[in-house]
């Protein structure tokens, strides 16, 4: 009996051993309280946050001074494209033109500017007749205010405007030396007259336009500034437009006669004394009177001012 028993105390105190071992690793898989070190948690990475977008250059405008052409040599690329419908008719033709301008301006006498100028090319594109023929370096001179004012604009004969294949060549050439008859500063605003002689078909037409202008210190868009960010005054104009006319087409008295309207911006360095482009869009009705027959057309342009690199 006595053997029995240290055997039973022996199974006994080994199953209690197991036990207290298989508890204890209970105890340490959860819930007792035992201290349990807790699992390290991740660290999520910091946001990526882009950098701010350089700020436009603080850049002021200049103090109001009358604005001046400096002497120099600049070409221009100038580009229009018109659509042309006529009352009651279903045909609509379309013109494109292209033009390559150069400028040579120097000092004149007087403080006046003398522009040497060079109709380089000129291309013409009609949905009506093709492709027309280019012309190429045709010249051109006129005296100016230093502000681009034509001198001599009023002097142009209407009748020797037709007579002449390069006349509306040499007009275009002019056009583009743009009037700035005041001193330029932000928020300054002015109104001028300009009268322009061209020719349509072979009737000439004398054009007699009066603009409202405003200009506002701005960053040039990117068609036509040098540099990025690139500072210039926007000079925003309206313009009203008076025509008339007369003629002879196929041995018949014609009267022409008509009204147009157009909007423009323009891009104007007042220190460097350069135009640097600008773009516009207008739209104009003419009434063609021959007598027993009349009709009325409207032509809307759009035209974009590039001075070239």
């Amino acid at each position: 009996m006595a053997r029995v028993s240290s055997l039973s105390i022996r199974a006994r105190t080994r199953r209690s051993l197991v036990l207290l071992v298989v508890v204890g690793a209970a105890c340490r898989a959860g819930g007792s309280p035992v201290p349990v070190s807790p699992r390290p948690v991740p660290t999520p990475p910091p946001a990526v946050i882009a950098p701010p977008p350089a700020p436009a250059p603080d850049v002021s405008a200049p103090a109001p001074h009358p604005f001046a052409y400096t002497p120099g040599v600049y070409r221009y690329e100038v580009r229009t494209d018109a659509v042309i419908s006529a009352e009651g008719q279903p045909r609509v033709d379309s013109v494109s033109t292209r033009a390559v301008i150069t400028y040579r301006i120097t000092r004149a006498d007087s403080g006046m500017i003398a522009v040497a100028g060079t109709v380089d090319t000129f291309a013409v594109t009609s949905s009506h007749a093709g492709a027309v023929p280019p012309m190429a370096n045709v010249p051109f001179n006129l005296v100016a205010f230093p502000d681009g004012r034509i001198r001599d604009s009023v002097l142009v004969d209407s009748a020797a405007v037709c007579s002449s294949p390069v006349s509306p060549i040499v007009t275009a050439g002019r056009e583009v030396l743009t009037a700035l008859p005041i001193p330029l500063a932000p928020a300054a605003e002015w109104t001028d007259s300009t009268t322009t002689i061209t020719c349509r078909g072979a009737v000439p037409l004398i054009a007699r336009s009066v603009r409202q202008s405003h200009a506002a210190w701005a960053i040039v868009p990117a068609e036509w500034s040098r540099q990025a960010s690139d500072v210039a005054f926007e000079v925003a104009r309206t313009t009203t437009t008076t025509i008339s006319g007369q003629g002879h087409v196929a041995g018949r008295a014609v009267d022409l006669g008509g009204q147009g309207q157009g909007s423009s911006l323009l891009y104007v360095d007042p220190e460097a004394g350069i135009l640097l482009g600008g773009t516009g869009n207008g739209s104009t009705k003419i009434v063609v009177d021959a007598g027993s027959q009349r009709q009325e057309f409207t032509q809307i342009v759009h035209q974009q001012l590039r001075l070239l690199r």
